[in-house]
C-alpha cells in the first residue's frame, strides 16, 4: 500500500465569494495532484470529499465515488476494492488521462480528510468567518469523527 495525505494550508484562506486555499492530494511523500499549493474552494471541496468518502465506506466493493476539484479539470476517482484499500486513479481532463494510481488505505484517507478539514475550520474560525457552506463542513466533519469504521 502507498501513502496519502490531504493537504492543506490555514494560511492561505481567503474569504471572496467562497473561501479559498491550498488543497492537494499528496502521494508517498514525493508526489502531488493536482499540484503542490493548488488553490481552490477548500471549504466545499472537502465536504464533497468527505460525501465521497462516507460513500465509499458504506458501499459494495468495486464502486467508484470521485474526489473533484472546483477549478480545472482534475479528477480522482476512488474505488473501494475491499474493506480496507481503495484504488484511487489521479486524473486530468476527466477520465482522459491518468496521470498516476495506486492503492491506498480506506483508514488512512479517512484520518487525512479529518486532519486536513479540522485545520481548515480551526483557520476559519480563527478569522471568525461564517456561512452556510462552513456550517455544512463543520458538520460533515464531526460526523465523520463519529462515524464507526
Amino acid at each position: 500500500m502507498q501513502d496519502i495525505t490531504i493537504e492543506v494550508d490555514a494560511n492561505t484562506l481567503e474569504n471572496r465569494t467562497n473561501i479559498t486555499g491550498n488543497i492537494y492530494f499528496m502521494i508517498d511523500y514525493y508526489r502531488y495532484f493536482p499540484e503542490h499549493d493548488w488553490s481552490d474552494f477548500v471549504v466545499i471541496i472537502l465536504s464533497w470529499w468527505i460525501k465521497s468518502y462516507k460513500g465509499i465506506m458504506v458501499s459494495e466493493v468495486g464502486r467508484t465515488y470521485e474526489f473533484d476539484f472546483m477549478d480545472g479539470t482534475p479528477t480522482v476517482f476512488a474505488k473501494k476494492i475491499n474493506e480496507s484499500q481503495v484504488e484511487i486513479l489521479f486524473c486530468e481532463d476527466g477520465l482522459q488521462k491518468v496521470d498516476f494510481s495506486g492503492v491506498f488505505g480506506i483508514q488512512q484517507l479517512r484520518d487525512s480528510l479529518l486532519s486536513a478539514s479540522k485545520k481548515i475550520i480551526r483557520g476559519i474560525n480563527r478569522k471568525q468567518w461564517s456561512s452556510k457552506e462552513i456550517d455544512e463542513l463543520i458538520h460533515l466533519t464531526i460526523s465523520l469523527e463519529k462515524y464507526p469504521i
